[in-house]
């Protein structure tokens, strides 16, 4: 079975240019009940590298999460494989702003391979 590979894509994100004049006064309740419209442009995917080479997990369903593992400041990525719950954390070598991710190593509990709950 093949892998998932990590894609990410970006959105940038504007909110809707706001009425002005009477409509926009007799709208108010209104508009402060309903979210408000918003346009999304999507940039194009990249595909996250790590240690030179493509992220991609053995089995599909990857659950990337980003966050400071080590406690040094920098976001490292954290992708969980659906398959036997295998928990790969690859750390962040370079900056918050521009990232150099390592080669992944799993998650380690006290075992052979750390495992997270699935399913």
């Amino acid at each position: 079975m093949a892998g998932a590979t990590i894609v990410v894509g970006f959105a940038l994100v504007a909110a809707a240019p706001q009425e002005e004049g009477a409509a926009s006064r007799s709208n108010a309740l209104r508009a402060s009940l309903e979210p408000p419209v918003r346009h999304v442009e999507f940039e194009p995917p990249v595909r996250l590298e790590a240690g030179g080479k493509a992220i991609d997990t053995e089995i599909g369903h990857a659950a990337p999460f980003v966050c400071d593992w080590d406690g040094d400041g920098v976001r490292d990525l954290l992708v969980g494989q659906f398959g036997g719950g295998v928990l790969w954390i690859f750390h962040n070598e370079g900056t918050n702003e521009r990232p150099k991710l390592a080669s992944g190593v799993k998650f380690k509990d006290g075992g052979p391979d750390g495992r997270v709950p699935t399913g």
